[in-house]
């Protein structure tokens, strides 16, 4: 019964280190994400399209989305 008990708290404890890691790495996941929702969306002056700020690209004092576009 001794051995039973080692057992049992043995799997309790890979059980709850399995699901600590879940949380840890699900709440990383989100923090990524909503870092990338907090991005300002700028449309591009040729096609419309609506790319982050920080990647478009400003010529001339318009904003385009790509090389194509410019």
């Amino acid at each position: 019964t001794v051995g039973f008990y080692k057992l049992l708290i043995v799997g309790l404890a890979v059980y709850l280190g399995f699901v600590l890691f879940k949380k840890i790495r699900n709440a990383k996941a989100l923090s990524d994400s909503q870092s990338d929702s907090n991005k300002k969306m700028i449309a591009c002056s040729a096609c419309q399209t609506h790319v982050p700020e920080d990647e478009a690209i400003m010529q001339n004092g318009k904003i385009y989305c790509s090389k194509n576009c410019l």
